[in-house]
């Protein structure tokens, strides 16, 4: 999108959002990262993959990585509680080839090096990750953890340390626990791990969509009084 028409637009939007909602926006977006994401392979408990989402949010991670090989990413309402509005959901389900693979090549190209997480003590403690390079922590099923393939391609792999009979914890407890060790020492680094100002400006402006009534409406009257043809004055995304 233009950034100037985007620019006008947040003004327009920004007349139909209350001052208190715009600050929280401003205060969120001020913790929003990309330096860290998740991506989840082939999780199919609706109640830990909505858990995995509110997570995300509370922890200011904006984008989480849906992987579909064999089973497809279902939400619950109740536990959700809206978080998905926030998230940046991103899907590899491709129904040919390996969604495992894509996922993690489409990350490698972005800069991650990836991490994949397991219960076994051979692996590094989730406290002695490094933060230099942006990280993507991959998770697997409730049941037989990540597949061969992705732990194959995996660049490290991660275990989070317990003292218990119990072998691992819950899919949307591990997420828990390795973001509040790793966002806590990100907050406290030197790291320039906050969004970009232009990042920002995108986020605020899907946010404010989602927020007024009836955005689309607001939208052409916006542009009929600035340029009276909605075709002319938009720029493509």
């Amino acid at each position: 999108m233009d950034k100037a028409y985007r620019k006008k637009l947040i003004n327009c939007f920004s007349e139909y959002i209350t001052d208190h909602k715009k600050q929280l926006i401003e205060e969120v977006l001020g913790y929003r990262t990309r330096h860290i994401t998740i991506a989840l392979e082939d999780i199919y408990h609706p109640q830990n993959a909505s858990a995995v989402v509110r997570t995300c949010d509370c922890f200011g991670i904006q984008d989480l990585h849906i992987i579909e090989n064999k089973n497809k990413y279902t939400l619950n309402p109740k536990v959700v509680m809206g978080a998905s509005k926030w998230v940046d959901l991103i899907f590899h389900g491709q129904p040919e080839g390996s969604n495992t693979l894509n996922c993690i090549n489409h990350l490698k190209a972005k800069g991650y090096k990836i991490i994949g997480t397991t219960p076994n003590k051979a692996a590094k403690s989730i406290h002695d990750i490094a933060l230099d390079q942006k990280l993507a922590l991959v998770f697997g099923t409730e049941l037989s953890g990540l597949s061969e393939e992705a732990m194959r391609h995996a660049d490290e792999t991660v275990y989070i340390p317990m003292v218990g009979f119990t072998e691992s914890y819950n899919l949307s407890v591990s997420v828990a626990i390795s973001l509040c060790v790793l966002t806590q020492k990100l907050h406290y680094s030197d790291l320039q791990w906050r969004l970009r100002k232009e990042e920002k400006e995108a986020l605020k402006m899907a946010w404010y969509r989602k927020i007024v009534p009836k955005p689309e409406i607001l939208e052409k009257e916006f542009l009929k009084q600035i340029d009276g043809t909605f075709e002319n004055y938009r720029k493509p995304d």
